[in-house]
């Protein structure tokens, strides 16, 4: 594994690209986590990140799109944490009519998140559905040979391939939501945008 450090944000916070004709404008709001996916708590701020920001159950589908009709599609998530320090990213789309409306509901919700963290009720609904997705991507032979070469990147042995629903299992909402604030601020996100911004 190659040796990293942490990374450090240079950007400054607000990131504007403007391109005209664009029927819409892509927004990520971000951080370095300074993790890679074997640190201990990473699997922990990917389970709190999954609660926020991962498919039509996540907080941020139900409440900027289900609730308030804002984008198509918002999520978050963590990556790049293979074998180097990791990022952190909330993804969305938004017309560029909706885009201030779209971003500041955004920052209610992840705001929320961060302050108050997850419950207990959506932990346990999340564990589930992150073992379900897991064993499901295993039933083929691709699944398996993906999740193998990750194994592999991340350093661990073979054996985490049982392990891993046990881990995600383990952990307790104290673990998930004291990750939560340990490595991310949403006052120190990176905003860019870019498309048909007004």
């Amino acid at each position: 594994l190659r040796p990293a450090g942490a990374a450090v944000a240079a950007a400054k916070p607000d990131i504007v690209v403007t391109l005209a004709d664009k029927p819409s404008v892509s927004v990520l709001l971000g951080q370095p986590t300074g993790l890679r996916y074997r640190d201990p708590d990473a699997l922990a701020l990917r389970v709190g990140t999954a609660v926020l920001g991962h498919g039509f159950t996540g907080r941020l589908m139900s409440t900027v799109r289900d609730k308030q009709g804002l984008t198509y599609g918002i999520g978050a998530g963590m990556s790049d944490d293979n074998i180097t320090d990791g990022m952190w990213l909330l993804s969305a789309s938004f017309a560029p009519a909706l885009l201030g409306k779209g971003i500041a509901s955004s920052r209610a919700v992840l705001e929320t998140w961060w302050k108050d963290g997850i419950t207990d009720q959506e932990l346990d609904d999340r564990k589930q559905g992150l073992i379900g997705g897991y064993l499901v991507g295993l039933s083929t032979t691709a699944g398996l040979a993906g999740a193998i070469q990750n194994i592999v990147q991340r350093g661990y042995d073979l054996a985490w391939l049982d392990d891993y629903p046990q881990a995600l299992q383990a952990l307790t909402l104290a673990q998930v939501n004291a990750a939560i604030k340990a490595h991310l601020n949403p006052s120190e996100m990176v905003l860019v945008e870019a498309g048909s911004v007004p």
